[in-house]
């Protein structure tokens, strides 16, 4: 038995798996946005902290800085994931990046402890292991744009 069109069955069940997939998507971004909503309450807790001189200034600075990175990396996650309910490809290097600014936010807390030189360089690797996996991804994505056009 041969068959060539795909059977009313198969239609359905893809179909079914196009609306799980959505609502999995919109679960996505809505928690993206939480992940956000936190990440400004860390920035405010980290410049309140600051303020009242619950740390040291030095400390208080990089912590909020890594806080903004935090919120910026959860920022264009949300921004990838517009675009891919838009229609869009899935945004792996957004994630990848979300990843490389919470290694960064970490090394930048590490750093103000000087005993601890073998875990920033450690982090320091995965930044760099990581930064080499965005390159490739965001390279290979210039290779398929240039090919589409």
């Amino acid at each position: 038995m041969k068959i060539t069109d795909p059977s009313n069955l198969e239609k359905k069940l893809l179909d079914y798996l196009k609306t799980i997939g959505l609502y999995f998507n919109y679960l996505l971004a809505s928690a993206l946005i939480i992940v956000a909503l936190f990440a400004i309450g860390l920035f405010g807790y980290d410049i309140y902290l600051l303020f009242i001189g619950q740390t040291t200034v030095e400390k208080g600075i990089l912590t909020t800085l890594g806080s903004l990175l935090i919120l910026w990396a959860a920022i264009e996650l949300i921004d990838e994931e517009i675009k891919h309910l838009r229609g869009g490809h899935s945004a792996l290097a957004a994630f990848v990046a979300l990843a490389i600014a919470t290694l960064i936010r970490k090394i930048l807390i590490v750093s103000l402890s000087p005993e601890k030189a073998k875990e920033i360089l450690m982090y320091g690797l995965l930044v760099l292991c990581l930064s080499i996996a965005y390159w490739l991804i965001s390279l290979t994505g210039k290779s398929t744009k240039i090919k589409m056009n």
